[in-house]
């Protein structure tokens, strides 16, 4: 069985308030995508990764942020689109014929487990299409816009997703040419899979595996760092 990882760090990172893109910005002394991507070069099981970076970059990430590093594992630095969407694309154009299962991951997730990125191949092995997911702690509320309750959600059915999205490969390939074809987006890969008619599995994410979206994400991923190396 062969397996492709496509790590998207295509974002702008608007939200971020810095003047580089996030996943470009340090957390504890490295670039965030670099501690993205060290523990899919670590997984035994993927055979290759597709990173994607924002348009005009490819040879800045190639020089100032990868030099240092051995990755192995990298076989393709594509430049990505205008949405997350079409950067995911230009991923799967690189994805080789004879891999089987494709992982599609946020580049600022850093925290992202080994375990977690096997337990998601296996389970795509059995399922086709599979997202990690915890659940939510909070009570959520849909709003009008007036800012006015609509109704209390059911919190037990509520999942927060979270990457890698595992899927295999000629499911993945389908869905997204119809996609692209339709001028049809979403905010991640699953979303896709579904809206054409497929079931995806959900398996059980973990805590640690967080979004870093604002500054006080990265101060929290700094924090969880911390623990892991006292603990460990």
């Amino acid at each position: 069985m062969r397996v492709e990882a496509i790590i998207v760090a295509a974002g702008k990172g608007k939200r971020f308030g810095k003047a580089q893109p996030k996943q470009f910005c340090p957390l504890k002394g490295k670039p965030i995508v670099c501690w993205t991507i060290a523990p899919f070069e670590r997984c035994q099981l993927i055979d290759k990764i597709i990173l994607i970076v924002p348009r005009g970059m490819r040879e800045y990430v190639r020089g100032k942020i990868l030099f240092s590093l051995e990755y192995k594992k990298i076989k393709t630095i594509a430049e990505g689109g205008k949405e997350r969407t079409d950067s995911v694309f230009e991923g799967l154009k690189n994805v080789d014929e004879k891999t089987d299962i494709v992982l599609i991951h946020d580049g600022v997730r850093p925290l992202i487990s080994t375990h977690l990125i096997e337990k998601v191949i296996k389970e795509t092995e059995k399922y086709g299409a599979v997202s990690p997911a915890i659940p939510v702690k909070e009570t959520l509320k849909e709003v009008n816009e007036d800012e006015l309750v609509v109704r209390t959600l059911e919190r037990s059915k509520i999942r927060l997703i979270q990457t890698p999205q595992g899927f295999k490969k000629d499911l993945i390939f389908q869905v997204y040419k119809k996609a692209m074809d339709s001028g049809w987006r979403a905010s991640d890969d699953a979303g896709i899979v579904e809206r054409f008619g497929y079931k995806v599995k959900v398996v059980a994410g973990e805590e640690m595996n967080i979004k870093i979206t604002t500054s006080l994400d990265l101060k929290f991923a700094e924090m969880l760092l911390q623990y892991q190396s006292l603990s460990s």
